[in-house]
C-alpha cells in the first residue's frame, strides 16, 4: 500500500515540475500589458498597486 502511495507522490511531483518549467519557458504574448503601470483597481493586497511602490523623494536643495 506504502509502494502506491509513494509512486503517485513522484508522479504528481513529476506533473507539477513538468507544468512549472513549461510554463517558465512559454513566451509572453503580444499585447501584453505592462503590470506595473496597473492603477485599474483598488486591490491593495495586489503587488503591482502604486501603495507598494515608494516614490522617489527629491532633495528640495
Amino acid at each position: 500500500m506504502t509502494i502506491w502511495a509513494i509512486l503517485w507522490l513522484v508522479i504528481l511531483i513529476a506533473i507539477f515540475i513538468g507544468t512549472y518549467l513549461l510554463n517558465k519557458h512559454t513566451p509572453k504574448p503580444e499585447g501584453c500589458e505592462d503590470m506595473s503601470e496597473c492603477v485599474g483597481c483598488n486591490n491593495i493586497a495586489c503587488s503591482h498597486h502604486s501603495a507598494h511602490h515608494k516614490e522617489e523623494v527629491k532633495n528640495a536643495d
